[in-house]
């Protein structure tokens, strides 16, 4: 049966990628977030493949023929970008429409990635044509090339490097919330960690250490870290409810419930409770 998604982490093999840096070297860092997605989408039930699960070099032509030889319904391919700029970009196909990559968008703005621009691009001689192979040659699976940050930029970077973790869980959501499937934040996250998964060529989330819980978005409700117990019984049902629908999701508000959220944070719980009433 074909599935629903496959996730491409860009480059691999004698390709690391532009988006490489001190930090983390870009297709070490896209495998890593790539493979955590599958994971997570596996545990959500949604039929999901990976174009590569290991540092493998993967030519356009062999790359473009797994997409769309999988028979997938949409394909996400995870890069980093490079070359002064800000801020994470979705590409999306002239022939798609934009609001998948927008979805995607928003909600790696969510965690704190702000967002450059959703866009497509054609050949130049050929305005008929995708410019990227990863559009143009894929058959009739819906691909958005998703570029997280830009790996020249310290705050993008650092970012990346701390918080991979939320981002990639950010996808996740955006997806499901795309597509109408159901979700659910994951029961334990550890932050990104100071050890970086991009930095070396080993396997999948090696040398990944757990967060000491100051990072938005990590550790679960009440995994250890609870709401003070002076925090009414009505107060702490509601806090939950709110992150096991997955509107809430920034661990840094489990414990401040007495705060106000900022607007923004207002409009994007609306728009997911909208989202899933719609769906």
């Amino acid at each position: 049966m074909a599935p629903l998604l496959i996730i491409d982490p860009g480059h691999g093999g004698i390709d690391p990628g532009g988006g490489s840096n001190e930090r983390f070297v870009e297709k070490n860092m896209v495998l890593t977030i790539s493979t955590y997605q599958y994971r997570r989408f596996q545990e959500l039930g949604v039929s999901v493949q990976l174009t590569r699960n290991s540092d493998v070099t993967l030519e356009s032509e062999e790359r473009a023929a797994i997409i769309r030889e999988s028979g997938a319904t949409y394909c996400i391919s995870n890069h980093i970008n490079s070359g002064g700029g800000r801020g994470a970009e979705a590409i999306y196909s002239i022939y798609a429409s934009a609001a998948l990559p927008r979805e995607l968008v928003e909600e790696l703005a969510s965690e704190g990635m702000p967002t450059r621009r959703v866009f497509t691009r054609t050949l130049p001689n050929n305005p008929r044509l995708d410019y990227y192979f990863i559009h143009r040659e894929t058959g009739s699976v819906e691909s958005v090339i998703l570029e997280y940050g830009f790996a020249d930029n310290a705050q993008d970077s650092e970012k990346i490097q701390n918080d991979w973790r939320d981002l990639a869980e950010a996808v996740v959501r955006g997806f499901c919330q795309f597509v109408g499937h159901p979700y659910r934040p994951p029961q334990t996250q550890g932050g990104g960690g100071s050890t970086s998964p991009g930095s070396g060529g080993g396997a999948p989330g090696s040398g990944d250490s757990g967060s000491d819980g100051s990072n938005p978005g990590t550790g679960s409700p009440g995994s250890g870290t609870g709401n003070p117990p002076s925090i009414p019984e009505w107060k702490q049902e509601a806090i939950d409810w709110l992150f096991e629908q997955g509107l809430l999701t920034n661990r840094d508000w489990y414990n401040r419930v007495d705060e106000p959220l900022p607007l923004w944070a207002e409009a994007i719980i609306l728009r997911r409770l909208y989202e899933k009433l719609r769906s």
